[in-house]
């Protein structure tokens, strides 16, 4: 027996869908209202490994959830099945429900975008600059060399370094952002 590839992206099947059933399922415009029990149609209809159960469900859930096709659910329209037959009509209580599930929908993208722009703005924004301490020569200060800090003595400030004492003698020349004045 051959194994075969299997779809596993919720994309890629109802892409898969809709060259399956091009008078059922669209990729885009308008969507057409699915009927009810869609699921076990499709499952009779394909004798396909290449599509999982759970997977279908999945992309089905994520077809029948997005804004296009909740746009598409109104009182009075037929819901059609794989062929593109007409079913059942969409009853008002079918019809609020998906406006309430579309209203909820927009209202968690709201929130998510609201929370990335706050996110990028708490990263664009730089904490409050302390007063620096003016530093003079023969100030003992703290230099971080590689992860620890040491003890040093300023001997000389040029514009761009600054010249310190180890404590064995040893003289470094560092920049004014290696130095912690705490």
């Amino acid at each position: 027996m051959e194994s075969q590839f299997q779809l596993t992206n919720s994309k890629d099947i109802i892409a898969y869908l809709a060259q399956q059933f091009p008078n059922c399922f669209t990729l885009e415009g308008e969507a057409k209202p699915l009927k009810i029990g869609i699921f076990q149609d499709i499952l009779s209809r394909l004798d396909d490994e290449a599509l999982s159960k759970t997977k279908l469900r999945v992309a089905l859930r994520a077809y029948t959830m997005s804004w296009r096709y909740l746009y598409s659910i109104k009182e009075g329209a037929h819901r059609i099945d794989l062929d593109g037959n007409q079913d059942e009509l969409i009853s008002k209580e079918q019809m609020e429900y998906a406006q309430q599930q579309l209203k909820e929908s927009k209202q968690k993208a709201k929130e998510r975008l609201k929370e990335r722009t706050q996110k990028e703005k708490r990263k664009n924004i730089r904490p409050p600059m302390k007063k620096a301490k003016t530093l003079k020569v023969g100030d003992y200060v703290k230099v971080l060399l590689g992860n620890k800090p040491l003890r040093v003595q300023i001997i000389n400030i040029e514009k761009e370094h600054i010249k310190v004492n180890v404590g064995s003698g040893m003289e470094l020349t560092v920049k004014p952002e290696h130095i912690i004045t705490k």
